[in-house]
């Protein structure tokens, strides 16, 4: 549903028993992690190898090690870029397809320095960007264009949320720094009652300065942490939710924006990344800061017919929200892209 898709044509089929490397703990609750279980429910080929252990760079040596010289090898970002020596060593051997949520150097804080994306990414046959946003990022480091294949998340239909209401906010995401909830705790503190806001997930990096602000103001009917949710806890609680936050400093896609327009429930939203783009008429965009969160919770609050035609936008826009096959397709046809390369190498390093 965004523009600005990158320029590679990719063709239905793909190799079978592809190993996708992926990063330890895969069952812990992330929209990376769920939309690799996506793709590897998706994709019947895929069958998951992680890369880990006491010596991650050896693990990932010898996983690579283990592929047939010419075949594909689905690589989740975080593994890829984390050992750039590695994988440029096994990419005169193997088709790596790279598979970037996040550039680990755009997280809070950076994870790897830009260089070692660049090194990885130059190593790749081809590059799966998840937002268009995220393969214009990938195209500025470098990423030949016909390389690059884009596959958005897939957002599953759901049940339009009852609330009809302004004040019951939720945030979805790891409580951290990036995702920007402790903005949001700040104006829901300011605004004070009826104001609520939940937030739903795991903590990182940044999360326990939230904790320890929602627990110092002792907020806890304005702002509550509720730690991950299971499937059936979190639809419930989108079915009490007028309004979903996502504040993020940086962000490739928005998983939980998509899943909020797919229950009709509109997003206030930073300017970050693919934020704008994927909301839409559906929500509003607002600056990073708990003066400016405010004043447009506010807005909201007070003026009705703003809530209904957003309400009325985020119902329209989940009929067109990419699905979890189309994305399957997409990696698909990036794993048979890389297949037929003439040459590892997609990419060019700077």
């Amino acid at each position: 549903m965004s523009a600005g898709a990158p320029a590679a044509q990719v063709r239905s089929g793909a190799p079978d028993r592809v190993p996708f490397l992926v990063p330890a703990g895969l069952d812990a609750p992330s929209g990376g992690n769920r939309y690799d279980q996506r793709l590897l429910a998706g994709l019947p080929g895929l069958r998951a190898v992680t890369a880990a252990g006491p010596d991650p760079a050896a693990a990932l040596d010898d996983a690579l090690g283990a592929v047939p010289a010419g075949s594909p090898v689905l690589l989740d970002g975080l593994v890829a870029t984390a050992h750039p020596d590695v994988l440029a060593a096994h990419a005169p051997r193997v088709r790596a397809v790279l598979l970037v949520h996040l550039l680990r150097a755009d997280d809070d804080p950076p994870a790897a320095p830009l260089a070692d994306e660049r090194r990885s990414l130059a190593a790749a046959t081809a590059v799966v960007a998840t937002s268009a946003w995220s393969a214009r990022r990938l195209r500025d480091l470098g990423v030949a264009g016909d390389r690059l294949v884009l596959a958005e998340p897939g957002t599953a239909p759901a049940r339009a949320s009852a609330a009809l209401g302004a004040h019951r906010l939720l945030s979805v995401g790891t409580v951290c720094e990036r995702k920007g909830q402790a903005v949001a705790v700040e104006a829901v503190q300011r605004l004070g009652a009826p104001w609520t806001l939940a937030m739903a997930g795991g903590t990182g990096p940044g999360g326990r300065a939230v904790e320890a602000a929602v627990r110092a103001a002792g907020t806890g009917a304005r702002a509550a942490l509720l730690g991950p949710l299971d499937a059936g806890a979190l639809a419930a609680r989108w079915d009490r939710t007028d309004l979903h936050v996502l504040l993020s400093s940086r962000e490739p896609y928005g998983m939980a924006v998509a899943e909020a327009l797919a229950r009709g429930v509109p997003s206030l939203v930073s300017g970050a990344g693919e934020l704008p783009d994927l909301v839409g008429d559906a929500g509003l965009v607002v600056e990073r800061s708990a003066d400016a969160v405010a004043a447009a919770l506010e807005r909201w609050a007070d003026d009705a017919a703003l809530r209904r035609d957003l309400r009325a936008a985020a119902r329209r826009r989940a009929g067109s929200l990419p699905t979890w096959e189309g994305t399957a397709a997409a990696v698909r046809g990036a794993l048979e892209l890389a297949r037929d390369a003439p040459r590892a190498g997609g990419a060019a390093g700077g």
